[in-house]
């Protein structure tokens, strides 16, 4: 069972700001827990507290990160404190500092190659992105020399989002108080290393999570909490922002993170990590969510085929080489026995990469299938050897069907061949029992000895509506 995080009602630390008019700034740490979900948000809790004095003022929090929902921001102050939220306001920071200039003068800096010395000229700042264009000397200038130096900043602009708080409390104290809100960005996936042994019959999996930051803020000493599963949102509820793609940091293998066992949480599971991480801005961490070190794995061979009784120009000869996959179960006696997040399943044997397939989510009690690739030493040859419409009931056709199963291993091996079939069908003559597995699939269990190769003949009817 996934261990408890701690309450946000733990370690908080006092701040030493005092609420007073203008703003001010809360500057202290706050105790920080994340539960994360693979759909690129977090919900945000934070432990914080303030130094309020009696009466009404106002405060502002600006340690806020990129991708915030203004609307899902939530403060609340107990009851016992005294302090009444009086109302709140989100204000965006600016996009660029280039666009608060846009129509006014900047300095064009240059350096004179002689002697060294900068030289300033006045300019005018006609766009600010997605390049700078500036009028310089009388001429429009779409790449400027050298570098921009801009005026003073405008009194109260922001350059990182921020929340400002108005209050009326009872008396003066160090008060705490929870913020929550969801942000989005962050987040989380799931991906698996198999290590097959060389026999392909056992395998050391392990699972990981890799889990993504917000951007624009370092979440230090923070409880984490991974959540897998389908939660419904509702559209409009926050734009996501793009996703870090440098300066993306994994933990050192020795310093990875073993996440507890998934704990059900209404129509969720969730992996809490043991202990307390830093998350820091656009970086990606990387976190153990179990590794086990023999499961029983079984490999297979799989031949499908497309749909075949309605095409009546079909006699040519198809060759096509089996798919080969590796599947387990998810059960307890086999090592695992929790359910598993959707991720990228990675299979290595011998010091190769063997194949990856995407694994869905996976169930306690479920059976993974993963393809590794195409067989080579396994081959069919498909070939339709009859067909015929003629003096049967209108809107009926029989055909007849050989795969011929070649294998070049040094062991057996078992080929499951898949038939497309279309209509009311029926098989009339088979070399080998099939199984019915729909309306539309028949199914043969192939066996090929070692160096050796089978044969397949089924003849079908189907009757076309």
């Amino acid at each position: 069972m996934g261990r408890p995080i701690l309450g946000l009602a733990t370690a908080f630390l006092a701040s030493t700001i005092l609420l007073t008019s203008p703003l001010r700034a809360q500057t202290e740490t706050p105790s920080v827990s994340l539960a994360v979900y693979e759909g690129g948000y977090a919900l945000v809790e934070e432990a914080r507290s303030v130094r309020v004095r009696k009466g009404v003022g106002r405060f502002r929090i600006d340690d806020l990160p990129r991708g915030i929902q203004p609307e899902t921001i939530v403060v609340a102050f107990s009851d016992e404190s005294g302090v009444v939220l009086r109302g709140q306001r989100f204000r965006q920071a600016v996009p660029s500092l280039l666009s608060l200039f846009v129509g006014r003068t900047v300095s064009v800096v240059t350096v004179n190659p002689a002697n060294g010395d900068e030289v300033v000229r006045p300019a005018r700042l006609l766009r600010a992105m997605p390049r700078p264009l500036v009028e310089l000397d009388g001429r429009i200038e779409p790449t400027p020399p050298g570098r921009i130096a801009l005026p003073p900043l405008p009194q109260g602009t922001l350059l990182k989002p921020a929340l400002e708080l108005d209050l009326e409390a009872s008396r003066t104290a160090n008060h705490s108080y929870r913020l929550s809100y969801l942000a989005q960005g962050p987040g989380w996936s799931a991906d698996y290393a198999l290590h097959l042994d060389p026999s392909e019959r056992w395998a050391r999996i392990q699972g990981r999570a890799s889990v993504r930051a917000p951007m624009g803020r370092d979440f230090l000493g923070a409880a984490i909490r991974l959540v897998s599963g389908s939660v419904n949102r509702v559209s409009g509820g926050g734009r996501p922002v793009a996703r870090a793609k440098a300066g993306m940091r994994v933990m050192a293998a020795e310093s990875l993170v073993q996440a507890d066992a998934p704990t059900p949480t209404s129509e969720v599971y969730v992996y809490a990590l043991p202990r307390r991480i830093d998350l820091r801005a656009g970086a990606a961490e990387k976190a153990i969510l179990f590794d086990t070190r023999r499961i029983a794995v079984e490999k297979t061979y799989h031949l499908d085929s497309h749909a075949n009784v309605q095409v009546r120009h079909g006699g040519g000869v198809e060759k096509r080489n089996p798919v080969a996959r590796i599947s387990f179960s998810n059960e307890a006696a086999n090592g695992l026995g929790m359910p598993l997040p959707g991720g990228v399943a990675r299979l290595y044997g011998g010091g190769l990469l063997l194949g990856e397939d995407r694994l869905r989510h996976l169930p306690e009690g479920g059976r993974a299938r993963l393809v590794m690739g195409r067989a080579l030493d396994v081959t069919a040859r498909r070939k339709r050897t009859d067909y015929r419409s003629q003096g049967l009931p209108k809107g009926t056709a029989e055909a007849a069907y050989e795969i011929a199963l070649k294998n070049a291993k040094a062991n057996a091996v078992t080929v499951e061949v898949t038939e497309a079939m279309v209509g009311e069908w029926r098989i009339l003559s088979e070399s080998e029992p099939h199984t019915r597995r729909s309306d539309r699939q028949a199914v043969w269990q192939i066996k090929v000895p070692a160096s050796g190769e089978a044969l397949l003949r089924y003849r079908v009817r189907s009757k076309f509506r």
